[in-house]
């Protein structure tokens, strides 16, 4: 830990491997010249709900390592379970000694110096065998980001860095050692764009914190070892050498020689095996990545999120709506009236909650129809008032067309610029909301006998207190048979005041999209 990040990312695999049941993480060794790198694992073991798994720590001929495990340990100061961390050669003697035979597989992400001094441990307090005999009765395998077989001849990163540990591993290991060498890792680029949703979860989390130093987002990343981390658990997504026996020479070059009698396996994929390595990868390192099982229902919204605001629908976006309608129910869920939705996005055949659910449309045959349309007719007088009495009070007196836009719902919509403003000045206007925001306390105190909202890329939306998009979504999976577990909500305004913001307030499971153009990608897991 401490050098590449994909380090960081792997633990992250092997942590969410646990909590899905898929494998039990009975301790993690760090070694380098780094006083944080223990710290830094710690963290991340704490973050994902394992505080209990051991960290141990121990020093190598290694000393290079990048900042983000510094940082993200004393600037971030995410929680850690423990201040000093024991000797790894000794707790893996006493976790060894306490497992059933042939149970134990370790996973090898770095050097091969403390995997090297196991198997010369002598006997101890926790075991009277070698430690060669020791791994021999306990273990099933090892599993080793190692070594490289391309046409460019190369001393891979981990081999070279420790050659006679690293020979020792492959000479003395007794039980199976599957090898993963470099070139799988450059066929599985894991997306940057998966990264920036912070892998999913809501809070700060230091994987994503790492990554964020390591290099300038976005970046995508090889998978190389992650891969070494999900071969134990999912061995038939790789294709397997003949067995045979892998040695190191003087330069750290691994060389393959076959050998029926051989305990060593080379791992490769095949031309088509790289898309599947890539999914399994990402289901089991998103916090949502269960959710492709388990949702029904997807609720999304629309500018910011599949396309720019009040601009057509993107030709990707509409793609992965096609490909994403084949396998759940999709409903769109926005500020604007249903007719207006239904024109930005070419008449695309969907339902669509709009007005934040004041009104229902359908499709039929080709046919658009507003099925419901609750109505909460608007106090004009007032509204139109209190626009005059803001726009005074804080300088936007000059606009184009109505100041304000009062739908056949009752919701109402302030243009700061005016209903008739061109798009393009609408979205350089106030794209980080500080404008609106400055304004937001005293909106909300005038108009609190509604709901207020910070919408558009230049306005504010009112509508009746009790319409929302979580309620609306929540009424709307009700009434098609979905429950709040299976309803997942697709938008990008959760901020408070945001339009979206009573989804993550109230508790429903949501992504938050912050570039629209790359929303395919984050929800290709789906």
């Amino acid at each position: 830990m401490g050098n590449d990040i994909d380090d960081a990312l792997a633990l992250a695999l092997a942590l969410r491997a646990v909590n899905n049941g898929e494998a039990e993480l009975l301790a993690v060794g760090c070694h380098k010249n780094c006083s944080t790198a223990a710290a830094y694992t710690d963290a991340v073991c704490t973050f994902y709900g394992h505080p209990e798994v051991p960290v141990a720590m121990s020093a190598t001929p290694v000393q290079e390592y990048t900042d983000y495990v510094d940082y993200t340990v004393t600037e971030k100061d995410f929680v850690k379970t423990a201040t000093e961390y024991p000797e790894p050669v000794a707790l893996y003697r006493k976790i060894l000694a306490s497992q059933p035979d042939g149970s134990v597989t370790f996973v090898s992400l770095g050097f091969g110096t403390t995997l090297a001094q196991l198997l010369e441990s002598a006997p101890d307090e926790y075991s009277p065998l070698s430690g060669v005999d020791l791994v021999a009765q306990k273990t099933k395998g090892l599993s080793i980001m190692a070594g490289s077989y391309g046409e460019k001849k190369r001393a891979e990163y981990n081999v070279k860095n420790d050659i006679p540990a690293m020979k020792k591993v492959f000479e003395l290991w007794p039980t199976a050692i599957w090898q993963n060498p470099f070139e799988i890792g450059k066929q599985t680029m894991y997306p940057g764009a998966l990264i920036e949703q912070n892998l999913g979860y809501y809070e700060p989390n230091p994987v994503v914190e790492g990554y964020k130093l390591y290099q300038q987002m976005p970046y995508d990343r090889p998978s190389w070892d992650i891969l070494s981390v999900l071969y134990p658990i999912h061995p038939e997504l790789f294709t397997h050498s003949v067995a045979g026996k892998v040695t190191v020479d003087d330069e750290g070059y691994t060389w393959f020689t076959p050998d029926p009698q051989g305990k060593h396996i080379v791992l490769s994929a095949t031309l088509d095996q790289p898309q599947a390595l890539m999914k399994a990868e990402q289901d089991m390192t998103l916090r949502y990545g269960e959710w492709a099982k388990q949702k029904k229902l997807l609720c999304f919204d629309l500018d910011a999120t599949l396309t720019a605001h009040r601009c057509p629908l993107e030709p990707a976006a509409r793609q992965m709506l096609d490909t994403l309608g084949k396998k759940y129910d999709i409903v769109m869920v926005c500020a604007g009236n249903c007719p207006r939705v239904y024109k930005q996005m070419g008449e695309y055949p969907v339902n669509i909650l709009g007005n934040y659910g004041m009104q229902e449309s359908t499709v039929e045959n080709g046919e658009f129809k507003i099925v419901r349309e609750d109505v909460f007719p608007a106090d004009t007088a007032f509204f139109r008032k209190q626009n005059d009495y803001l726009r005074q009070k804080y300088g936007y007196t000059q606009y184009y067309g109505e100041p304000l836009e009062f739908h056949s719902t009752g919701m109402v919509t302030m243009g700061l610029l005016g209903k008739d403003a061109p798009v393009e000045l609408k979205h350089k206007f106030d794209p980080d909301r500080a404008k609106r925001r400055v304004m937001y306390p005293e909106v909300c105190e005038i108009f609190k006998d509604y709901s207020v909202y910070i919408g558009g890329s230049s306005s504010f939306d009112f509508c009746a207190k009790q319409y929302n998009k979580y309620d609306a979504s929540l009424r709307y999976a009700n009434e098609h048979g979905y429950t709040l577990d299976q309803v997942l909500f697709i938008g990008d305004d959760f901020a408070d005041g945001g339009g979206d913001s009573h989804v993550r307030i109230k508790g429903m499971d949501y992504i938050w999209i912050t570039d629209y153009t790359k929303t395919p990608e984050v929800l290709s897991f789906l």
